[in-house]
């Protein structure tokens, strides 16, 4: 069988410098799927770094990078990008086309007219362009809703990561599901959290404020006359330049420079060296499906906070693995946090809990099994 797997991927195919979620699915996904010598597995993605079309093998997969629209890529639905991407697919004449998030791959995919194209969700929608953008903002937002809407129509067979997307998506009648967790990259099982440092606590994800950094600062405020060692880790890449100044002010305002660490992008054994050292994990986001972040400190057997919005609640389960708090109360955040810095022993059981959970089920090998079998049932029909 040849598969077409569309999505964000690294152009280096380096798959240990990773960025993003999604991409991190993708990589995963694809690291499972090689064991299997009937597939015929093609990459295809987008990418602002080439302004050509470049096609490479890493490790037996094939990898083809078309341009990404540079400029007003939102205001054409990105046309030019789902061109190129449509026209790859159909010079690969794959036999199953497997797209990735409700966006222009999953519109290429689309555009392709091919017959048998899948598609993992991903992220959800929800509509959110109010009154509290500016109207450059709002306009964003709005044509990615209308792209989401279109992606949502027009699709026939969809993955979703969990039952919290899996309900989202019956409100437009699809019928055609199949549930599949997000595979967890096996660096981040085992790691010897004796080696875990007290008051040091980990946030991985984007900079923005979606990702309720603000909420983080402004419990790191409550907490700073309490711990004096206490030091909060921010990994991931900056999106939001703008929140990314109003945040540094925000520290520079309260006297937080010296608790607080912007990482950066960490590939994943740098990463993993974070959760390695961590004590505590907090992802105070505002709306997430199936966070791998916050797998992956599962996975890790972390003492975790999250917030209560969309999927998490449905991998969370509160005072069992982790607590959950509801969404931009650093109140709640730093109670919970100056709960796990006193109590090792709560520490430890919620972090084994969390452990135990996904030990199994989010494996790239048991993920990846899952996967080929949906793959043998829409190709077979």
């Amino acid at each position: 069988m040849r598969l077409a797997m569309i999505g964000p991927y690294p152009i280096d195919g380096n798959m240990s410098n990773i960025s993003g979620g999604v991409q991190a699915v993708m990589v995963n996904m694809i690291k499972g799927l090689s064991r299997f010598k009937d597939l015929d597995i093609h990459i295809v993605t987008a990418s602002f770094f080439v302004d050509k079309g470049v096609d490479f093998s890493s490790d037996g997969i094939n990898v083809h990078v078309v341009p990404l629209d540079r400029r007003f890529g939102n205001i054409t639905l990105y046309s030019n990008t789902r061109k190129r991407l449509c026209k790859k697919i159909n010079d690969l004449r794959p036999d199953l086309v497997h797209a990735h998030m409700f966006g222009y791959y999953t519109l290429a995919a689309l555009d392709s007219a091919h017959k048998k194209v899948i598609v993992s969700t991903h992220g959800m929608s929800d509509g959110n362009w109010g009154v509290s953008y500016n109207m450059v903002e709002r306009t964003r937002r709005y044509l990615q809703d209308y792209i989401y809407i279109q992606c949502v129509k027009k699709t026939e067979n969809i993955i979703t990561n969990n039952l919290f997307a899996r309900k989202a998506l019956a409100r437009f009648g699809k019928k055609r599901m199949y549930e599949l967790n997000n595979p967890i990259s096996d660096v981040f099982f085992g790691i010897d959290n004796n080696a875990e440092e007290s008051g040091r606590i980990l946030f991985a994800g984007n900079v923005c404020e979606a990702k309720g950094i603000m909420t983080i600062l402004q419990a790191l405020n409550i907490m700073k006359k309490r711990f004096e060692k206490i030091k909060f880790m921010i990994a991931g890449n900056t999106v939001d330049r703008d929140f990314y100044y109003r945040a540094t002010r925000f520290i520079k305002e309260n006297g937080l420079g010296r608790f607080v660490d912007f990482l950066g992008h960490l590939d994943d054994n740098k990463l993993k060296e974070e959760y390695r050292r961590a004590s505590i994990f907090i992802f105070p986001s505002q709306e997430d499906v199936a966070p791998l972040a916050v797998l992956q400190a599962m996975a890790a057997g972390k003492a975790i906070v999250a917030s209560r919005v969309g999927g998490i609640p449905y991998i969370i389960d509160d005072g069992i693995n982790g607590f959950l708090i509801e969404k931009q109360d650093h109140h709640a955040l730093a109670e919970k946090i100056d709960l796990f810095i006193k109590d090792d022993n709560l520490r430890r059981m919620l972090g084994f809990n969390a452990q135990k959970k996904i030990s199994d089920d989010y494996r790239i090998n048991t993920v990846a099994d899952r996967l080929y079998k949906i793959y043998q049932d829409i190709w077979r029909g």
